[in-house]
């Protein structure tokens, strides 16, 4: 993964939306390296947040807590921004942590969501891992389409569709926007017209690995100030 895109990818979708954080909260940080490279591109202090976290990645500059994204242990309003990058596929209950990010979300923030397409013909396009490993993702994933088992509560690393996403973010959030072309054109700026045309013809259903969106609670004429 390239931590180092995703984090200026989110700070640019803060400053886009002239949203100021004091604070960012990461659900779903891992280790905590992310959390790292996120703290650099916003230059505001970042709380990580997951299952199991790496002591190792402690900084003065940013935090890490161990807990559940169903259960966040904020106060409402706690956080400007919100950062969950592919997160939703492994969490039981999905709505449920959609829903806190919301309650500890500030009515004028911004929160970024990514996971996996479920729909996607090939997955795994980035990263860091090895040509042979991703091959043997797809593979284990087209096995378990062919079987009937493509659903994340089924253990399958399947995601979600833009659709649901949206529907999903749409229950809690006030606005909510796709943003998985400007992240593919911003990835791939070598690929700017290919993924222009699979957007423009609605291929990208089936060939964009993952799916992206920003959600506010306000309207846009509110979050902006117009």
């Amino acid at each position: 993964m390239s931590f180092e895109f995703e984090a200026r990818f989110f700070g640019d979708l803060l400053r886009e939306a002239r949203v100021r954080p004091r604070r960012v909260l990461v659900v779903g940080c891992g280790e905590g390296v992310e959390v790292e490279h996120l703290s650099r591109a916003v230059e505001v202090p970042v709380v990580g947040l997951d299952l199991a976290v790496d002591p190792r990645w402690v900084r003065p500059e940013f935090q890490l807590v161990r807990a559940d994204a169903r259960a966040l242990p904020f106060r409402d309003r706690a956080f400007e921004a919100l950062y969950c990058y592919h997160v939703l596929e492994h969490v039981p209950e999905p709505a449920r942590a959609v829903a806190e990010a919301r309650r500890v979300l500030d009515a004028r923030g911004l929160a970024y969501f990514g996971t996996p397409n479920k729909s996607r013909l090939v997955g795994y396009v980035g990263g860091r891992a090895t040509p042979w490993e991703k091959v043997a993702w797809n593979l284990v994933d087209w096995w378990k389409r062919l079987r009937g088992q493509w659903e994340n509560r089924r253990g399958a690393h399947a995601g979600f569709t833009d659709s649901e996403l949206q529907g999903l973010l749409g229950q809690q959030f006030g606005r909510v926007e796709s943003v998985s072309l400007p992240y593919y054109l911003g990835k791939y700026p070598g690929l700017a017209g290919f993924w222009r045309t699979s957007f423009r013809l609605g291929l990208h259903r089936f060939l964009a690995p993952s799916v992206y969106f920003s959600a506010t609670g306000e309207a846009v004429g509110r979050l902006s100030g117009r």
